[in-house]
């Protein structure tokens, strides 16, 4: 019975994160707020369950492409399979639900303190940027997030298991290399031989990583990477730099930012730097799924500032942890009508009727859309880009309520018909 008391508090928290988790992702998707990267990896999906390659058409510069030409993750194979038995994007919602989720069962089993069974558990499933990573679409490399919890959970035990779950966080996106060598340096001293074998694990690693991007780029014909390209003017970067305290703000006032009094938190200069030089908008605020090497190691930080201090230190910085955290999930939190930092994605007034009839649209015929991400179930789907051709047979345009801007068709489509004055289907022409 004692058991069961000592984890009842973490799993009825887990159960209502996973729940916020779950429920506002698969709404914004359904209500039509999805972005395309829901789209990349369904199709990629559907690429690996039909034929078995790991291909896709969107993203990148709209070809057709190896997705080792765009980053490394070997969990995209896997992860196929529950699309395979759950041809939905739904279910892959639901699945990274629990992924990002899963830390806050595993926090009973960090220490013997009782603050464990609970206060973790409960600053875990308030912490917003797991929330914002969710509805910002579906991306495999948060499986991070709960291996690298693992990792430090048998790490800290020392039990070798930590080596498996090293393995494991490395598979998942080849810039994880860099936060394991800088983690070999802080532990050099205590662990050398541990410390040695993970540089160099993860440095071999990386250059495998980039041997492979390199090849499939080569073998595709693709333009540059897209996480090369944002880096391809790093001054111009820094116009943005505006963004970045934003990032550092929620990722820290749940903890007081008493994170900063632990070295683990250095792991993150690469991240840092990797944040203020990209061009890209979506690398500089914690509204994305770019936040998500941050998630434990922020957190873990946070508990190994206060390993030192008496209960009663203990206890007050709980208390105004856990209440920073509620207020912030109250007004910016899934509860709240602030949710996504962009409020017309979650599209409270759009009918779950487009999106059905879209899903259901000429089914295995090749398409280009503005919202390729709700006709990613076929192998052949483009997101339309501006003064670019396209062999699709149809093109889809999806209008948005208040739009009333032209409709930006490629050439050679003729209007064929239209649903509900907003679903717009094109034809391409034959030319004799």
């Amino acid at each position: 019975m004692n058991r069961i008391w000592k984890y009842l508090p973490s799993f009825i928290l887990w159960v209502l994160a996973f729940y916020f988790l779950s429920e506002r992702a698969v709404y914004r998707y359904q209500h039509m707020g999805a972005g395309v990267d829901i789209g990349l990896f369904e199709n990629l999906f559907f690429w690996i369950v039909q034929d078995g390659k790991a291909i896709t058409s969107l993203g990148l510069d709209g070809t057709l492409h190896h997705y080792f030409a765009d980053h490394i993750n070997w969990y995209i194979y896997p992860i196929s399979t529950i699309y395979y038995f759950f041809p939905f994007v739904e279910s892959l919602l639901i699945f990274q639900a629990f992924v990002i989720s899963f830390p806050i069962l595993l926090f009973p089993f960090f220490g013997n303190q009782k603050s464990f069974r609970w206060v973790y558990s409960t600053l875990y499933a308030l912490f917003l940027p797991i929330y914002w990573i969710q509805i910002f679409d579906f991306h495999p490399e948060v499986l991070w997030i709960p291996l690298f919890f693992l990792f430090y959970l048998f790490w800290e035990k020392k039990s070798k298991l930590w080596i498996l779950f090293f393995i494991l966080s490395l598979l998942t996106k080849e810039e994880t290399c860099f936060v394991w060598i800088v983690f070999s340096f802080l532990q050099r001293k205590e662990y050398p031989k541990e410390s040695i074998f993970i540089a160099i694990v993860s440095s071999l690693y990386f250059i495998v990583s980039i041997g492979l991007l390199v090849y499939f780029h080569n073998q595709f014909q693709t333009n540059t990477p897209a996480h090369l390209e944002r880096y391809s003017d790093p001054l111009s970067a820094l116009n943005k730099i505006h963004l970045f305290p934003f990032l550092i703000l929620y990722l820290n006032l749940p903890f007081l930012f008493l994170s900063f009094r632990s070295p683990l938190m250095i792991c993150l200069v690469p991240y840092l730097l990797y944040s203020i030089f990209s061009q890209y908008e979506v690398n500089k605020t914690p509204f994305t799924h770019h936040s998500f090497i941050t998630i434990p190691i922020v957190f873990l930080s946070y508990v190994k500032s206060l390993e030192n201090l008496n209960w009663n230190r203990k206890k007050y910085i709980f208390g105004v942890s856990i209440l920073v955290s509620m207020i912030l999930f109250i007004f910016y939190g899934p509860i709240s009508k602030s949710y996504s930092y962009r409020k017309e994605y979650l599209n409270r007034e759009v009918s779950v009727n487009d999106y059905q009839i879209l899903r259901n649209l000429l089914p295995n015929e090749t398409i280009v859309s503005n919202v390729p991400q709700y006709l990613s179930n076929r192998k052949e789907i483009q997101l339309h880009l501006p003064n670019n051709s396209s062999s699709a047979h149809y093109y889809i345009f999806y209008q948005w309520k208040n739009d009333f801007n032209p409709i930006d068709h490629p050439i050679g489509y003729i209007l064929q018909s239209s649903i509900e004055n907003h679903i717009f289907i094109f034809k391409r022409q034959k030319i004799d």
